[in-house]
């Protein structure tokens, strides 16, 4: 029968090592990763009192939770990492980092074990957990009390502005709980800045505070990647157009400094767009489409359809890679949103074929999209209106293996690392679409994961020198 759905989070070691044993072809930290993204996890409390003393969760844009903020009784909102490193245990994993996603009720917990976080399925240890060391300017405010790690999280991503002008069910991304999330944060009161728009001289002094950091650690100034967000300005924002108000954002934080890269997330735009955004500094451009299958996209992202539509998404993916290059047009996609009730693909072959001929076609025009795995988030539309099962992991191991096969197929250039937290340089917590480039292609991926936890930053860059 072919799978669909799952109905519960429930999830038992044999299951879990049935799926090694049928996708041997893929690495075990993927499949692990991926099941801890689609039922989240949930931590003891000695393992939130450790947690508490590393990088906290920023809830930088959406709140990536399968709960709300206020069903979490222990505060844990202001105490969770913002993503843990899983790594050896009874598989011999190699480190691959998680983003954080609570849910009470989930089989995985994250527990302490002789004094070693450590995590469990149904109270049996899987593997040793590793939780981010903080960054310097984590300690750091402004005169008014704002945090600077409020401004620009783990030293690289900035949102600019945190709602989106896309409101409502007639406008609003279904999956999107950008509004929601910082409604959620400014009535918790623990929160230092809620207000929607970051100034940009703010987001300039955080970004030269963390790049003096780096210098003072290398000894010299590393390469720096920064990523700018935000929601859709339908019309304007403090007088400016879309295009206006990101490339003020773009300009000062890429000419603030050094050896920096900028990503930017905004809407799809002509070519002529595009090559005003170059021009003002962004380096790898990101129009998150969303979901690939024609009309999902148009139920699912009715604002995008309406005004840009899939055809125009699409092409203006194509030419930014003429503007930007190859390997620098980098779209995300809602891992698993084809499966949402009620319109969504019923069975895991249909959404793993139309994804991956998605994935095939872009790849093959120099486009490497990103897959964040879908949260389902309880706020969002998707989330508040229908009944939403976790999403077989079938459909994630499946696509994932071939999105790396049509990597390989069309020779595309690897991941750029350059974060300047040194144990994210080795994969993103949002999904597996490095990690699984990373773990297949890099021959001393664990030397490296290890240079940067031990050595930091000035063991990252250090050694690209030898």
């Amino acid at each position: 029968m072919e799978a669909v759905a799952e109905m519960t989070n429930s999830r038992t070691l044999p299951e879990l090592e049935n799926y090694f044993s049928s996708y041997r072809d893929l690495p075990r930290e993927i499949i692990l990763k991926h099941d801890l993204l689609r039922v989240g996890h949930w931590f003891t409390d000695a393992a939130l009192e450790l947690a508490s003393q590393a990088l906290v969760k920023s809830y930088r844009l959406f709140s990536y939770d399968l709960m709300a903020m206020k069903d979490m009784k222990r505060k844990e909102h202001r105490k969770i990492p913002e993503w843990f490193t899983i790594r050896r245990g009874m598989y011999g994993l190699r480190p691959v980092s998680i983003q954080t996603t609570l849910d009470s009720t989930s089989p995985y917990v994250i527990d302490v074990i002789d004094g070693q976080p450590t995590l469990l399925l149904n109270g049996n240890e899987i593997c040793e957990v590793y939780f981010p060391k903080p960054m310097k300017y984590y300690t750091r405010k402004f005169d008014d009390g704002t945090a600077y790690h409020e401004i620009i999280a783990f030293g690289y991503f900035v949102t600019v502005f945190r709602n989106c002008q896309y409101w409502g069910p007639d406008e609003e991304c279904r999956f999107c709980d950008i509004n929601i999330n910082a409604r959620q944060m400014k009535e918790s009161h623990d929160f230092t800045f809620n207000a929607p728009v970051k100034p940009v001289d703010y987001m300039v002094e955080v970004a030269r505070s963390i790049q003096q950091d780096a210098t003072e650690e290398v000894g010299f100034t590393p390469p720096i990647d920064f990523l700018i967000t935000g929601g859709t300005i339908l019309k304007t924002l403090h007088g400016k157009n879309e295009l206006d108000f990101y490339s003020e954002y773009v300009s000062a934080l890429k000419w603030g400094g050094p050896r920096r890269y900028i990503n930017l997330q905004s809407n799809a735009q002509d070519k002529e767009t595009m090559k005003r955004y170059r021009a003002a500094g962004v380096d790898c451009h990101h129009s998150n489409m969303e979901v690939w299958e024609k009309r999902l996209f148009e139920w699912i992202n009715p604002g995008k359809n309406r005004r840009v539509g899939w055809d125009g998404w699409v092409r203006s993916m194509i030419d930014e890679v003429d503007v930007f290059g190859e390997g620098n047009v980098r779209p995300n996609f809602v891992g698993g949103v084809e499966m949402a009730k009620p319109y969504g693909f019923e069975t895991v072959a249909e959404a793993v074929k139309s994804t991956s001929d998605g994935v095939d076609f872009m790849m093959r025009h120099g486009i490497i999209p990103r897959f964040n795995q879908w949260r389902r988030e309880p706020g969002s539309n998707l989330g508040s209106q229908w009944n939403q099962p976790p999403i077989p992991l079938e459909y994630y191991l499946q696509l994932m293996g071939n999105y790396y096969n049509s990597w390989k197929k069309y020779n595309l250039p690897m991941p750029r690392r350059e974060c300047v937290h040194p144990e994210r340089r080795i994969g993103s917590g949002h999904g597996t679409y490095d990690d699984i480039l990373l773990l297949n292609e890099l021959p001393d991926y664990e030397e490296q994961w290890n240079r940067g936890y031990h050595e930091g930053l000035k063991g990252c860059v250090t050694n690209q020198l030898n």
